[in-house]
């Protein structure tokens, strides 16, 4: 009985030792399993993240393949255009071959009428020195012509302020014409060429000292050629009626002056004469018509024949 408990002790010893074995060489089993899995883990996390490097790197050589690309389609746009610059300046050879070649041709024809040109050209330096003359010549006249002109205004602007120095104060001459300058409305009534009765007075008072300093004065009766009665008027109505209405006024107002001045060396200087509208007074490009209605008592100096003579002579060049 006693062997029996001990054969049965020692198979449950036996058998415990076995499972505990089992169970060692289990756990050892486990743990390699786990060991395993944990390294195969990181294996994998070095591998995804390699991936995901050479997924990156694959991208960016994408981009570099498509920059490359879009270079390439430049360059080779830019090679078609340098290919059609080539085509086009070998067409611009040719035709500069072609030009030179025609050159030469015009070249060889030129040179056998050479002569013949040298001969035209010495004529045509022959005729420009003459031109060259004749501009020295017009160029010496224009100039005499000029200062005989502005010598004429000067001695006219001269008489004209010694005139006014002779005259009283409340009668004023044109500077530079010595015109005395009378309005038509204190003289005439509208349309009328008959001197108001009320102005003839004034009239005879005013043109009375006018020809007084003119022909008591020898320095100026001398260089007097005409005194000129100006009839003017404003452009109401036509011209032939103005021209007729200003020359009856002209005309009244000479017949009043040989009324009370009888010296023959003022019959003798006196014209008349009607300018209807030609002469009007225009004040900021407008025509003052008040003011173009006048009667005008100028004179003209004896150097007046030297200036005929000058606008012709600008009218002959």
């Amino acid at each position: 009985m006693e062997n029996q408990n001990k054969e049965e002790n020692n198979f449950w010893i036996a058998y415990a030792d076995l499972m505990a074995g089992l169970l060692f060489v289990f756990i050892l089993l486990i743990g390699a399993i786990v060991v395993k899995y944990v390294l195969t883990q990181s294996d994998l996390q070095e591998i995804k993240k390699n991936l995901n490097k050479q997924e990156q790197h694959l991208k960016k050589s994408e981009e570099e393949l498509k920059n490359k690309e879009d270079i390439v389609f430049k360059l080779s746009k830019e090679l078609s255009k340098t290919s059609d610059a080539i085509n086009l300046i070998n067409q611009q050879k040719a035709e500069l071959e072609a030009n030179i070649t025609n050159y030469k041709q015009l070249s060889k024809e030129l040179n056998l009428s050479l002569d013949n040109k040298d001969k035209q050209i010495l004529i045509l330096l022959g005729q420009l020195e003459k031109k060259d003359e004749e501009f020295k010549n017009l160029k010496q006249d224009f100039e005499e012509a000029k200062e005989k002109v502005q010598n004429l205004n000067f001695i006219k602007e001269n008489l004209s302020k010694q005139l006014q120095s002779k005259l009283d104060s409340n009668i004023t001459i044109n500077e530079k014409t010595g015109a005395i300058i009378l309005p038509a409305e204190i003289l005439f009534d509208r349309d009328s060429y008959i001197l108001k009765n009320e102005a003839k007075s004034n009239l005879k008072k005013i043109l009375n000292e006018y020809f007084n300093a003119i022909l008591n004065d020898p320095s100026i009766l001398n260089n007097i050629e005409n005194i000129i009665i100006e009839g003017h008027s404003d452009s109401d109505g036509s011209y032939i009626y103005n021209l007729d209405l200003s020359q009856k006024r002209a005309y009244e107002v000479m017949s009043f002056i040989y009324t009370f001045n009888k010296d023959p060396r003022l019959q003798k200087l006196l014209m008349a004469s009607g300018r209807s509208f030609s002469d009007p007074i225009i004040k900021n490009g407008v025509e003052d018509k008040e003011l173009s209605r006048r009667i005008e008592i100028r004179f003209s100096i004896k150097n007046d024949n030297a200036l005929k003579e000058v606008e012709k002579f600008f009218e002959f060049k």
